[in-house]
């Protein structure tokens, strides 16, 4: 059973980078990417955004993810969660096609060539990404370890993923610089996610790659990954990141329409306040110490955006709780498991942290106290 664990741990992290491969692909070729992005109806828009979007990209890969995972864990099979349904319309094209991946690469062709008004060479590119065999050994991330890890019970296990998240900044593309060690907007805040969650609703596995970064510019790994078992064992957790070299930073990510009360509060105790954009870039600059804590005090994210980084954060120590538990001292830690109303959503904003010292200042500040 642990060996199996360890199996699925690799087959997520090459299925990341499918994706991954997938939304640069895409992304490339302009003409055919503007045709294929569809806006999504006011019922699936996110309330942040004046227009949200929903890309063959996004579509694609969760269909992608769904098929490798349970080609390889046909348990798991009815249990893979997305943000995306599977129907895709092209208003220009006036067809819905419903996107799934065939057993061989021309049937999968044929599927995505009836989409893109018979483009066969494009759709002959996607389905190879699809089908390709990909190396673990050929991914920028840190290698798998051989060890076991107990406590995850893989027959029961279910997976939410975010195919595209930062669709916004994926459809408007371009690249800003570099500023200090992270990106306030543009296509290096995009990151695919893809989360596992056990019974009880807690993430025991997470992956966070990243589709356009650069390793001649960006430092680190493109493909993040963390396993965090349901046990007190802290030797069978485990991460791409390293736990020791973490050090507090004062910093703390807000998204740009933070309520002004919070920054103001953060502010005051001493924090520089990082604004950047996408839910999951945002979650990584805590799991990579760039900043120490994730603050969202309104209900916008959802549960496909915070499982993977959650289970990260986690295996170094941290977490992720409810925002407006917070105010009350409480520590609710966030569950995965889908709701009976289907919203999915963080309702109740969110605190992403790395360490549990950073999370009792917060606490204590969000409480009307001076945490220093």
């Amino acid at each position: 059973m642990e060996r199996v664990v360890m199996d699925l741990l690799k087959t997520l992290i090459i299925a990341s980078e499918k994706a991954a491969n997938i939304a640069r692909l895409l992304r490339e070729n302009e003409k055919l990417f503007k045709k294929l992005v569809e806006q999504k109806s006011s019922t699936e828009a996110n309330p942040r955004f004046r227009e949200d979007f929903k890309t063959l990209a996004d579509v694609l890969i969760q269909e992608m993810v769904k098929h490798d995972v349970g080609l390889k864990f046909p348990e798991i099979r009815d249990r893979v969660y997305g943000e995306e349904n599977n129907h895709f319309f092209s208003v220009e094209l006036g067809k819905e096609i419903v996107v799934e991946i065939k057993e061989t690469k021309k049937e999968t062709s044929d599927l995505l060539a009836a989409l893109m008004n018979d483009d066969r060479e494009m759709a002959n590119l996607l389905s190879d990404e699809v089908h390709k065999q990909v190396k673990l050994e050929d991914i920028n991330t840190k290698q798998v370890p051989h060890e076991v890890t107990d406590g995850i019970d893989v027959e029961h296990l279910s997976i939410w993923i975010d195919p595209i998240d930062g669709t916004n900044e994926y459809v408007k593309g371009g690249y800003e610089q570099n500023n200090g060690q992270f990106y306030r907007k543009g296509l290096k805040c995009v990151t695919v996610l893809i989360g596992v969650f056990n019974t009880q609703g807690q993430p025991v596995m997470g992956v966070i790659n990243q589709p356009f970064f650069e390793a001649e510019i960006d430092s680190g790994f493109q493909c993040h990954w963390g396993v965090c078992p349901n046990t007190n064992n802290k030797s069978s957790w485990m991460s791409s990141c390293d736990v020791e070299v973490w050090k507090e930073t004062n910093n703390v990510c807000l998204g740009e329409k933070e309520n002004e009360a919070v920054r103001q509060s953060l502010k005051n105790d001493g924090y520089n306040l990082v604004i950047t954009r996408g839910a999951g870039y945002k979650l990584l600059t805590v799991v990579l110490g760039i900043t120490d804590a994730y603050i969202l005090s309104k209900g916008t994210t959802f549960l496909w955006d915070t499982c993977a980084p959650h289970a990260i954060l986690l295996a170094l120590g941290g977490g992720v709780i409810e925002w407006v538990a917070g105010t009350h001292g409480q520590k609710n830690t966030i569950l995965y498991n889908c709701r009976n109303d289907g919203s999915n959503c963080n309702e109740k904003g969110i605190i992403a942290y790395r360490n549990e010292k950073v999370l009792e200042r917060l606490l204590r500040l969000q409480n009307g106290e001076t945490a220093k």
